[in-house]
């Protein structure tokens, strides 16, 4: 594999090195995560399974990526970009954990398969820190855990009540073929996280196409197994299959691919639980779920983790941006 080095914010790139703006880093991160969190809601307007809905989402990206590198007359820059292994496996791990995850749901509970595939965000965390170097300052570890934490909490894998503790994770043979999709999800979610933060050379555009199209890759072979249908696909399910795949896929997914470039593997896994917040408040609003104490702690940890996260980046961008404070001493040796 091959990585481009990215400057510290502020410093003057070096020809083919990225320019890292954490601002637009965040802004797209917390954009994908909140469009992410629908995902609950247009899947049970949609009759058909979760892995045709997930290729029509990277069919949707690779669409909508083409139709902006044409607009932009950027077209001969698929043809120059060299693809790498971190592009293919990236993009197909994608695809996996989509439909790897909705195929989990039918063989484990649900609690299990949305803990499973939450543990992407960690796995990147700790790829990154070993393969890429990138390190986990304590502050981080901190945030991070508070943000995983409280997803345990809101996703109510964990509750507390007069009995005592309850946990809602359940492991045994007969769910041990769901668990192991649950794995494989999330152990997927973790490599494209992880693996976006390689050939960050690549422009954005470029890499969304390639990432969505490798994603079909991905789920075009799990298909050969899973034997998709869209036997039960009326014209309202058309209609919400085709403004998720839209939204969700080219939106969400796209901007991931831009926050990708711009942040270090354990910023975006920190912001990418937002999206258990954005679910559950869907839930909320759309089917009048009620939310237990618990939850909504679990809902204020994964935000005082994320928040403290994006604010202590980015004050750490200023100061290496501003530098140390000058030496009085040798200031006023300074002519005039």
């Amino acid at each position: 594999m091959t990585t481009t080095s990215i400057p510290r914010p502020g410093a003057p790139a070096a020809p083919g090195q990225l320019h890292v703006n954490k601002n637009l880093g965040f802004a797209t991160m917390a954009v994908s995560a909140t469009l992410m969190g629908f995902v609950g809601y247009f899947a049970r307007h949609i009759s058909t399974t979760g892995d045709v809905i997930a290729f029509f989402r990277m069919l949707a990206g690779a669409t909508g990526c083409l139709f902006i590198l044409a607009f932009a007359r950027r077209l001969p820059a698929l043809r120059s970009t060299r693809l790498s292994p971190a592009m293919i496996v990236g993009g197909m791990a994608l695809g996996t954990c989509l439909a790897a995850y909705v195929s989990a749901t039918k063989f484990t509970s649900l609690a299990n398969a949305v803990f499973l595939i939450y543990t992407g965000p960690l796995i990147s965390a700790i790829l990154a820190a070993i393969f890429l170097k990138e390190r986990i300052k304590p502050l981080t570890a901190l945030f991070l855990g508070l943000v995983f934490f409280g997803m345990i909490l809101i996703l109510g894998l964990v509750s507390i009540d007069g009995s005592g503790v309850s946990v809602g994770l359940s492991f045994s043979g007969d769910t041990f073929k769901g668990d192991m999709l649950g794995l494989l999800s999330g152990a997927g979610y973790g490599l494209f996280l992880f693996l976006s933060r390689y050939r960050t050379d690549v422009a954005s555009d470029v890499r969304g196409f390639y990432n969505f199209v490798f994603g079909a890759v991905g789920i075009g072979i799990i298909f050969l197994f899973s034997g998709p249908s869209l036997a039960d696909m009326d014209g309202s399910s058309w209609v919400w299959l085709i403004v998720m795949a839209a939204l969700i896929g080219f939106g969400a997914l796209g901007l991931l691919t831009v926050a990708g470039r711009h942040l270090r593997a354990v910023e975006l896994s920190t912001v990418s639980y937002w999206e258990c917040v954005v679910g559950a408040g869907v839930g909320v609003v759309a089917f009048s779920e009620a939310l237990s104490v618990m939850q909504v702690v679990g809902g204020a940890f994964i935000v005082v983790g994320g928040m403290g996260e994006v604010v202590s980046s980015l004050r750490r961008g200023r100061r290496q941006v501003d530098g140390p404070p000058a030496d009085p001493a040798s200031a006023a040796r300074l002519p005039g």
